[in-house]
């Protein structure tokens, strides 16, 4: 059997990550992964207590689960808002980290009704209570700005790159052409249709990026892989890299093939490059500013008029021309279709820009 993990293993882990009292943390977190942890989530929960102290602030997802679930969304954010923080108890699906945090007696909760946060500590209230104002789950005054603000530190425990929900708040503000349904009652923005990701499909090249530009800390824990990037960092190296290349985190075909491996290798690749030609570390600051302006979200359409040859069309499915590029649209259940089925095609909005004005562009 493997060795116990303790209380006293995870605070020496986190100091090993550079976490220190009166640290603002955001934590994204998978118990199992530690392998077996004495006294379990609660454990893990109070060791990041610790570890940030009483002046700190730990915060962790709440969410509810996918549009495309009757989950979807906390039944009382009608009756209950406007509110500078949410009263709702209701579970979140992210989670027995979140879920022991949540139910903490000091735990407060943002106001969003489908991606709130809940947080401990003496900085929580600052980092969750602007979320009210945030017009999609990542935009202005959310916990990812207010995190920069705060010079806090994105954890990750046991999770990869894919969990990084940070890199959303990015393509709110840069508003991507990416981006597509917007649920505007509940404030919910898809991410996302037209494309599909780096993040999802490679987050092990989004990593070794992070790794060559320089911004993140890792350490083991237990049977876990965990990682510590200061936001500060993250937004600075996500704004220089989006600056290059707005498509830079989403996969698209060339013109005569569809290699998604290969172009997030070559994407990744160029994200490491844009950083050393341009390594901004106070473009946080930038991105911040930006994020008070956030602009009306792009809404992606189905293509009337399919580009057939591009290497990325799979068809005629269901009423929909198919796209291998694109993810699933939200009115698509996920349990009806493998991970790996083509999303609908949007071609007149193919965020691809060698192939948008190509008459084989998909």
């Amino acid at each position: 059997m493997a060795d116990t993990v303790t209380h006293s293993q995870i605070v020496a882990g986190l100091a090993d990550l550079g976490i220190r009292p009166t640290s603002h943390l955001m934590i994204h977190a998978s118990l199992s992964r530690f392998g077996h942890v004495e006294g379990g989530a609660p454990t893990v929960v109070a060791a990041l207590r610790e570890a940030a102290g009483a002046e700190g602030a730990v915060i962790v997802p709440s969410f509810r689960d996918a549009i495309r679930s009757a989950h979807y969304a906390l039944r009382e954010c009608e009756s209950s808002c406007p509110r500078t923080l949410c009263p709702s108890r209701e579970r979140g699906f992210t989670g027995i980290i979140g879920e022991t945090v949540r139910e903490q007696e000091d735990a407060l909760r943002s106001c969003h009704p489908t991606h709130s946060w809940v947080g401990v500590g003496a900085g929580a209230r600052f980092l969750l209570e602007g979320h009210g104002k945030s017009p999609t789950p990542c935009g202005k005054e959310s916990p990812f700005f207010r995190l920069m603000q705060q010079d806090g530190v994105v954890v990750l425990l046991g999770v990869g790159f894919n969990s990084l929900t940070n890199i959303h708040a990015v393509e709110d503000i840069r508003n991507v052409p990416y981006l597509s349904a917007i649920d505007r009652k509940r404030r919910h923005a898809t991410y996302t249709t037209s494309g599909r990701r780096i993040q999802y499909r490679f987050p092990e090249l989004l990593e070794r990026a992070c790794e060559a530009a320089g911004i993140i800390r890792s350490t083991q824990i237990g049977a876990a892989t965990c990682h510590a990037l200061r936001a500060r960092d993250l937004g600075s190296f996500l704004w220089v890299i989006t600056e290059d290349d707005p498509w830079c985190l989403v996969l698209r075909p060339t013109r005569e093939v569809y290699e998604p491996r290969s172009d997030a290798q070559r994407k990744t690749a160029r994200m490491v490059q844009a950083w050393r030609d341009k390594p901004h570390r106070d473009a946080w600051t930038v991105f911040l500013d930006a994020s008070a302006r956030q602009p009306e979200p792009v809404c992606f359409a189905p293509a009337p008029e399919p580009q057939t040859q591009c290497p990325a069309y799979r068809g005629l499915a269901r009423g929909y021309h198919r796209c291998a590029a694109n993810d699933l649209p939200p009115w698509e259940k996920f349990e009806d279709y493998p991970s790996d089925e083509p999303g609908v095609a949007t071609c007149q909005q193919c965020n691809w820009p060698h192939v948008e004005h190509s008459p084989t562009g998909g």
